[in-house]
């Protein structure tokens, strides 16, 4: 007896049927190429039908008894083709990405992120000349940011059914940092108030579907991206530049710090229904971060800041640039998105970039008025 014969007669298909090719097919036909060439054995049906391995029994009995098995390539051996591997997609249909899906994958990541890069390029090269150039130009800047902030956020309330007056709040950004520049908080206050009176009559003249929803919304975006005038007030003041580029470093340095530790340790979202993808570890490693950079910043003499003063302003990111952060994502899940614009490419709306920063910069400027560094 050959080895062959003595292997098949110990499997299970052996056992119970003797042996599979006592009983040979009467034709081989659409079997060419799966018998070995040079072996002469008899093959019979019963043999296709009954083969297995002692795996497969094993695998059987054990989902049987309710046990746990991890899905894996098992040996299968086919009387006359001998032995291959199938793997547990082959059974299932579940198959991963094939090769061409994966680079297309990888080629669209390295895009966005090539687009990410060239984004944030332009938008800090903007911001980089108009500071530097100052006044009625830097200005502009924060004006524009504001008029397109606010724009995405009244579109994004449009795509979801609602009809705010986007005219009022568009020219009440305008209005604002015109009297950011001239005034001060004072003349800013006023015309976020004027605008609501404004919103509030319109409604009152002109019948409108929900007018409530809309009337509030309106005057709510209005209030809420207006607050970034008060960035136009620091770049009044006479150390404007380097009082300015201490909160933007601090500000990014925090966000690259959250996310950096949030990737490599993060476990603890700090608020699952909002954005889970914040963690407390990454808040931490931001945080850390943050106090070192502020720290040595502090000793540098272009900064016209006290380590006290770099650690209160510190405080003042961390404490409201997340707030600012989780205020924008309760907006956008109520209404049903994921970012407010697309006007960034790879980063989503200038909005998501800008809300942190609503809240950061009216507390930063309270802090260096009432310090004595503006």
């Amino acid at each position: 007896m050959s080895g062959r014969e003595d292997t098949a007669a110990e499997t299970p298909a052996g056992r119970r049927f003797g042996r599979p090719w006592e009983k040979p097919i009467e034709s081989t036909e659409g079997l060419e190429g799966l018998l070995p060439e040079d072996e002469d054995i008899p093959l019979s049906e019963e043999a296709y039908l009954s083969a297995t391995t002692a795996e497969y029994r094993d695998l059987a009995e054990e989902i049987a008894r309710g046990g746990e098995s991890t899905p894996g390539p098992v040996a299968a051996s086919m009387a006359g083709v001998g032995t291959g591997l199938v793997d547990f997609a082959d059974v299932t249909g579940q198959r991963g990405p094939t090769e061409e899906e994966l680079e297309h994958i990888e080629q669209a990541a390295s895009s966005d992120l090539t687009m990410r890069i060239i984004s944030a390029v332009v938008l800090i090269g903007l911001f980089g000349v108009s500071l530097f150039f100052g006044g009625w130009l830097f200005t502009a800047f924060i004006a524009f940011l504001m008029v397109i902030a606010l724009g995405e956020f009244f579109t994004t309330l449009r795509r979801q059914g609602y009809v705010p007056i986007a005219l009022f709040g568009l020219l009440a950004m305008l209005g604002t940092a015109l009297a950011a520049h001239l005034g001060g908080p004072a003349p800013m206050l006023v015309v976020v108030l004027l605008a609501a009176l404004a919103v509030v009559l319109f409604y009152s003249l002109v019948p409108r579907r929900r007018p409530l929803d809309n009337l509030a919304l309106t005057v709510f975006g209005t209030a809420w991206v207006s607050l970034l005038g008060f960035a136009i007030i620091i770049g009044r003041s006479t150390r404007a530049i380097p009082l300015i580029l201490l909160l933007v470093i601090v500000v990014a340095v925090f966000d690259i710090g959250q996310y950096a530790s949030g990737r490599a340790m993060g476990r603890h979202p700090m608020a699952p229904a909002l954005s889970p993808k914040k963690t407390w570890e990454g808040y931490v490693g931001g945080t850390v971060l943050a106090i070192a950079t502020g720290a040595f910043l502090s000793t540098v003499d272009y900064f016209p800041v006290s380590l006290n003063q770099s650690l209160v302003l510190i405080a003042i990111v961390v404490v409201l640039s997340p707030i600012g952060d989780a205020a924008e994502s309760l907006i956008k899940r109520s209404l049903g998105v994921k970012d407010m614009g697309a006007v960034m490419p790879g980063h989503g709306g200038l909005l998501d970039r800008l809300d942190g920063l609503l809240f950061v910069v009216p507390a930063a400027y309270l802090f260096l008025g009432a310090a004595g560094l503006l």
